[in-house]
């Protein structure tokens, strides 16, 4: 099954130095964590239908509203701007 010596693997694959505490810790969580996926295996699915989209909702959104206050616009509330445009450093010479 999964012991310290995967952990430590996958450890280092991910780059992640682990002490021998945390190997010992992450490996009984990934046990439990399996035993866990394994019960799936008992269920019996055979009397439901597979689904093939999800749930068609609707979102609830609320109607465009145009905000005229010049506090709200994105020009006009940057650090910098000359009313029409955004002002940034130089950044090619």
């Amino acid at each position: 099954m999964f012991d310290k010596s995967k952990v430590k693997d996958v450890a280092k694959l991910a780059m992640i130095e682990l002490d021998d505490e945390d190997l010992i810790y992450f490996s009984d969580e990934i046990v439990e964590f399996l035993k866990l996926v394994n019960q799936t295996d008992n269920l019996e699915l055979s009397k439901i239908e597979p689904l093939y989209h999800a749930p068609e909702i609707s979102l609830h959104a609320r109607e465009d509203e145009v905000d005229k206050n010049p506090k709200n616009d994105g020009i006009n509330s940057s650090p910098k701007h000359n009313g029409k445009h955004f002002i940034v450093p130089k950044v090619i010479e």
